[in-house]
């Protein structure tokens, strides 16, 4: 296996934290008139969410960033549709700088490293876009090179995180001398929707903001005594007959989730086989797997992910903390699970799941 190791990971959030009450009362007041509060409040509950960072919220002194247009106020009707999708992405730009600085920081900070050590920066959101992007941003305000190489993992979904530390295994593989650095960013509040359609209500629940960072290169020889995780292998699939399930596209009023029933019958029907296979390549079996991380795409995922592998319920424990406290951050869930287990020094080896349109699914092996 290559020497391909995870160094340090850095997780951030906006400055608002919601508790599920207040966040019922935010999905009430943007919700239309035919919406039951009871609906929103059974909604909530059954996420497991017990709170969340939101970069839309209101905030004192500030004028709120959903508060429904005048002439439709009263009656929340169907004409509301929220802001447009330029002034949702100026505040995904906003949130998503910030938080990319902090996690970033952080990660190179416990990496023990200098900015100007890193040599590529892979970003991923599906959030949000803008050129000159959060790269540039990255490398302009944290002091890094500006002959670092840049790519940008766009628009993938949930699972962009095990794509992009692909991307920054395969870099350190062909350049043992680079310092590769990962940053994922999510602003799902920016795209909350005034909808009574129950999927765009699930959506508006389960998801939140975050941003997650990790410095990835070859591991130190001087540091004999300390084993840092490191990436064995990444694979990838595409359950048959699902594109349908699973969506997220660009609208007018931001970007529009559309989330089938059937997903976790699919990722409980398809998972295993997959998983099974690709652990074989690398003389694995599940029963050799010590600690898990299961993207949270909410309760019934978890479970299906559970079912599917015939997992004890405890080895989706770091994922229900995850989501119990920040909720669905898209891309950024992963790492903040995985920094879950590094701080808890669970036993290795790890994998990591991830799930997005298409059903795509994506897998690491850390070791």
């Amino acid at each position: 296996m290559t020497d391909v190791c995870i160094h340090a990971i850095g997780c951030a959030n906006p400055p608002t934290r919601l508790s599920r009450e207040q966040w019922i009362e935010m999905a009430v007041g943007i919700a239309p008139e035919s919406v039951e509060r009871a609906t929103i409040t059974r909604l909530a509950e059954r996420s497991d969410i017990d709170g969340r960072w939101c970069a839309s919220a209101p905030r004192a002194g500030e004028s709120d960033f959903f508060q429904r247009d005048s002439a439709h106020h009263d009656d929340h009707d169907d004409h509301d549709h929220g802001p447009g999708t330029a002034r949702r992405m100026q505040l995904w730009s906003s949130a998503a700088r910030q938080m990319s600085l902090d996690a970033c920081t952080q990660a190179i900070e416990r990496a023990g490293i200098a900015p100007q050590q890193i040599t590529h920066l892979i970003t991923a959101s599906c959030t949000g876009f803008e050129a000159p992007g959060l790269d540039a941003w990255i490398i302009n305000n944290l002091a890094l090179s500006p002959e670092c190489r840049k790519t940008n993992v766009g628009f993938m979904g949930c699972h962009a995180a095990i794509n992009a530390l692909a991307i920054a295994r395969d870099i350190v593989i062909a350049n043992p001398s680079a310092l590769a650095m990962v940053c994922c960013a999510e602003v799902s509040s920016a795209h909350l929707h005034y909808s009574d359609r129950v999927d765009q209500l699930i959506a508006n629940t389960i998801f939140a903001d975050g941003a997650s960072a990790v410095v990835v290169g070859r591991a130190d020889p001087k540091q004999t005594s300390i084993k840092p995780p490191r990436i064995a292998a990444t694979h990838s699939i595409i359950m048959p007959a699902s594109a349908d399930a699973m969506s997220w596209t660009i609208g007018d009023h931001g970007f529009e989730m559309s989330l089938g029933a059937r997903v976790p019958q699919i990722i409980q029907d398809q998972l295993g086989p997959w998983v099974r296979r690709s652990l074989a390549q690398h003389g694995m079996s599940i029963a050799d797997v010590r600690g898990w991380a299961i993207y949270p795409g909410g309760p019934r995922v978890i479970e299906a992910v559970l079912d599917a592998l015939a997992l004890p319920r405890a080895s989706a424990d770091a994922s229900r903390r995850i989501l119990r406290e920040f909720g669905n951050m898209s891309s950024a869930t992963l790492l903040f699970i995985m920094q879950d287990l590094m701080k808890r020094e669970a036993p290795r080896p790890w994998v990591g799941l991830a799930f997005g349109p298409g059903i795509a699914g994506e897998m690491v092996v850390v070791v």
